[in-house]
């Protein structure tokens, strides 16, 4: 008797033709929807990277020409952290002319997942920057942006 269910399982599957017709459109779905997922999540990621990080200036340079002097940059960039937080909040602390100063009304926002624009003012002078993320690692940071003809390029660290 249980042979004879097997036999005729098989035999059931043997004359099954498949359905591919029907699978292609489902099959297409499930990488559509998962490459959106992908696509989301990774995005969710980057921003993820920035957020409650100090992010230590570490390297300036002005149109491919390495800044060290801190008489032009008015900071010394060794002693200089950014911090993004989730409300779109941001924070820069430098240490100038003896003492460290913070920043006042910092703000960033995504414009994409390879520009971002930050907002703030440190030492009585107002920053509005969209910078290009050259690079974004969870240690590292790497923004180039124009200002006044000149292009600048930042390499930040954090822990």
């Amino acid at each position: 008797m249980c042979c004879q269910k097997n036999r005729n399982i098989f035999r059931r599957l043997k004359n099954c033709k498949p359905q591919t017709a029907k699978c292609k459109p489902q099959i297409a779905f499930c990488l559509l929807l998962s490459a959106f997922c992908l696509i989301t999540l990774s995005s969710c990621d980057k921003e993820e990277m920035l957020y409650n990080n100090n992010w230590n200036l570490q390297f300036v340079s002005m149109n491919g020409e390495p800044l060290n002097d801190s008489l032009q940059l008015n900071v010394i960039p060794y002693f200089t952290y950014y911090t993004f937080f989730y409300a779109n909040s941001l924070e820069v602390v430098t240490y100038s002319r003896g003492q460290y100063i913070r920043s006042s009304d910092g703000f960033y926002q995504f414009i994409n997942s390879s520009t971002i624009k930050m907002r703030f003012t440190l030492l009585h002078k107002p920053y509005d920057i969209e910078a290009k993320i050259k690079k974004l690692t969870r240690k590292e940071l790497n923004l180039e942006y124009k200002d006044n003809g000149n292009t600048y390029f930042l390499k930040l660290f954090t822990n």
